[in-house]
């Protein structure tokens, strides 16, 4: 059985679904780019929090590579969505990996198999890329997608060996993030694919907000509320969708 088949779908309409929202070798600038799935595989952390991990390479050759937390750790459930004032949402890497398969494959994310290979990765204590046998998501490998990426400013984290978490050391460094997945023939979002959108107007609005921008994440820059963290989903109504929408 797949690692994937216990995940939600997003044809549970008890979830509340994605929404359209422009939240507040190198770093590559804010901008939105055509880019091939180049790997995309599975890995289970120790704490149980499942990640899809993708490689996504774009038209002129750079490189992206994220770890998408799709279902929480085992002290959580092992759940792809979370809860809040009473409504349920899915993780934000549950959402960017779904936007992949149903955009780009047509297909659920819990609906696509996955096949043991062999590939190289960085393997820290080595210093070094070495073979690792991974649960690639094949339907994913070799898609095509557009996908808006943000520069960010996030703190640096250093293990206290005390407590044993990663802590903001009062530096800072820039990062790439996935902030929206677009389907590249049409460039629709899944929340407008959804509502039967015939025209994409998220992607003038992401572009016009975030291309060429850096967005602050560090600790410095927020006010105690939450205010400069990537904000969870808002709350609203979910709409059942159909696969065929993204056939």
């Amino acid at each position: 059985m797949s690692l994937l088949s216990n995940l939600a779908k997003t044809a549970d309409e008890t979830i509340n679904n994605e929404k359209d929202t422009v939240g507040g070798g190198g770093v590559l600038d804010s901008a939105l780019y055509p880019a091939t799935i180049d790997i995309a595989y599975l890995e289970k952390k120790q704490s149980g929090a499942l990640f899809l991990n993708v490689h996504l390479k774009t038209d002129d050759g750079r490189m992206h590579r994220e770890g998408l937390c799709i279902a929480s750790g085992d002290a959580k459930g092992n759940k792809s969505y979370y809860e809040k004032n009473g409504q349920r949402f899915f993780l934000p890497g549950f959402n960017h990996a779904s936007s992949m398969a149903l955009l780009s494959a047509g297909k659920e994310l819990a609906e696509m198999d996955t096949e043991k290979k062999t590939i190289k990765l960085y393997n820290f204590d080595a210093g070094k890329e070495m073979p690792q046998d991974v649960d690639m998501v094949t339907d994913l490998v070799g898609q095509r997608i557009i996908v808006g990426l943000q520069k960010q400013i996030v703190d640096k984290r250093q293990k206290n060996d005390q407590t044993g978490t990663y802590e903001a050391t009062g530096e800072t460094r820039e990062v790439n993030e996935i902030d929206k997945v677009f389907r590249e023939r049409d460039r629709l979002t899944t929340a407008e694919v959804r509502a039967g959108a015939e025209e994409a107007t998220f992607y003038a609005t992401w572009d016009a907000k975030w291309t060429g921008q850096v967005r602050n994440k560090a600790s410095a820059a927020n006010d105690g509320n939450g205010n400069g963290v990537a904000g969870v989903p808002k709350a609203g109504g979910s709409t059942k969708p159909k696969s065929s929408l993204f056939s």
